[in-house]
């Protein structure tokens, strides 16, 4: 029952969500990095994925804004669990359409989004791909960059379920009565 304490301890405070505020603005910053600094390709999929790391900034910033409150925590939660499932689902199919066999590129050349988010409108230099999906040279560890964004979405993902779960337990309640007994 403690681990599942702590991991409630941690939805509840501060530290934790503007961990995963400046966690977001890291991801993001490093798709930046590679796109400008190391010239990568910005393929559909990659767009896709930086948007689903905005989930991590904006769940972030909300969770920080009031984690004891049981709305802004919850939103916070479940806009985190979201964005962590969405950009995993989106990086099995960046993984898959690199590694395809066949002819040509399997990812489309132009985003869809919604008509009410039209990030790559809004923001072109960010959200607006400049090629098709591709094998990559770049590696660390011997890892793809889409198999690292995997890996970042599914451990976003175990974290936002450990949150999830962690609420329906009873709040862990300290009783200092003994000592004075």
């Amino acid at each position: 029952m403690g681990f599942i304490h702590l991991i409630q301890a941690l939805s509840r405070h501060r530290f934790s969500w503007i961990m995963l505020f400046l966690l977001g603005i890291v991801l993001e910053g490093c798709g930046l990095y590679f796109q400008y600094k190391l010239r990568l390709p910005l393929c559909v999929n990659c767009v896709y994925e930086r948007a689903f790391y905005l989930s991590f900034i904006l769940a972030g910033f909300i969770g920080f804004i009031s984690p004891t409150n049981f709305l802004f925590r919850n939103l916070a939660i479940l806009i985190f669990m979201a964005g962590s499932a969405g950009g995993l689902v989106v990086a099995f199919d960046h993984i898959a359409s690199v590694y395809q066999t066949g002819f040509g590129a399997s990812c489309q050349l132009v985003p869809h989004f919604p008509s009410f988010l039209k990030l790559n409108e809004w923001l072109p230099w960010m959200f607006q791909p400049n090629a098709a999906c591709e094998k990559l040279e770049w590696s660390l560890l011997g890892f793809s960059m889409p198999e690292w964004i995997l890996c970042s979405f599914a451990c976003g993902l175990v974290v936002s379920l450990l949150f999830f779960i962690s609420q329906f337990f009873k709040k862990k309640r300290h009783d200092y009565g003994y000592f004075y007994n």
